[in-house]
């Protein structure tokens, strides 16, 4: 199977991983445990404790566009399905970026189409939603700086994954309140480091999803 989607029809299917996305106040690394609350521009990790709104709102299915390419041999389809799947992470996160610039408010309709794992669409809905509720926005966007394969799987049951570790920028994202006042980045907090990823094909004539994510904000990149 080979996906070049970009708007995607989802199939859930195997649910692994943890990990979730959020983009959230300031970063900090506090006892080796990855803190959600206090990171900027960043992302709350396992362990990590989620507001109290519920994220009622399920992916929905959206055709996929035509395949703009055919490739026939493994090495061409490995190569093609690595592409799209650095693609769909690029466009994640240009994606996120436009949410929470707009305040969150149109969290669901955006990124759950990129989330294949309900263990990352149920505790972000629920912190975007907090967000939301708060009138909290930011400005700027995250960059993925960089991206290399750690792992790529043809077909795992009946799905190819690619698993990524991400070099993430997010230095030029500022959040603020409900007043717009300045949400201050902590002194010493990071705000480029590295993130493990695997992106997963959700079967024939659909998109790349995010199914895990881990952040490892103690190692700069």
């Amino acid at each position: 199977m080979v996906s070049s989607a970009i708007t995607p029809k989802r199939t859930i299917a195997v649910l692994i991983g943890v990990a979730v996305i959020a983009v959230a106040a300031f970063a900090v690394v506090r006892s080796g445990v990855f803190e959600p609350e206090t990171v900027q521009g960043a992302i709350p990790g396992p362990g990590s404790s989620s507001p109290s709104a519920s994220a009622s709102a399920s992916p929905s299915a959206t055709p996929a566009p035509e395949p703009s390419a055919s490739p026939t041999t493994p090495e061409q389809i490995k190569a093609k399905n690595i592409a799209d799947a650095k693609a769909r992470l690029t466009e994640y996160y240009e994606t996120t970026a436009q949410v929470a610039n707009n305040g969150y408010k149109d969290w669901a309709d955006k990124l759950l189409p990129f989330w294949g794992n309900p263990d990352i669409w149920g505790p972000t809905g629920d912190a975007f939603e907090q967000l939301a509720s708060e009138g909290r926005y930011t400005t700027g966007s995250a960059e993925v700086v960089s991206s290399e394969v750690t792992d790529y799987k043809p077909n795992e049951n009946g799905f190819e994954s690619v698993a990524l570790t991400a070099c993430v920028d997010f230095s030029r994202v500022k959040n603020f309140d409900k007043n717009g006042d300045l949400i201050a980045r902590q002194a010493g907090a990071p705000s480029r480091y590295i993130f493990s990823y695997l992106i997963r094909h959700q079967g024939p004539e659909t998109a790349w999803t995010v199914n895990t994510e881990t952040p490892h904000p103690e190692k700069a990149c």
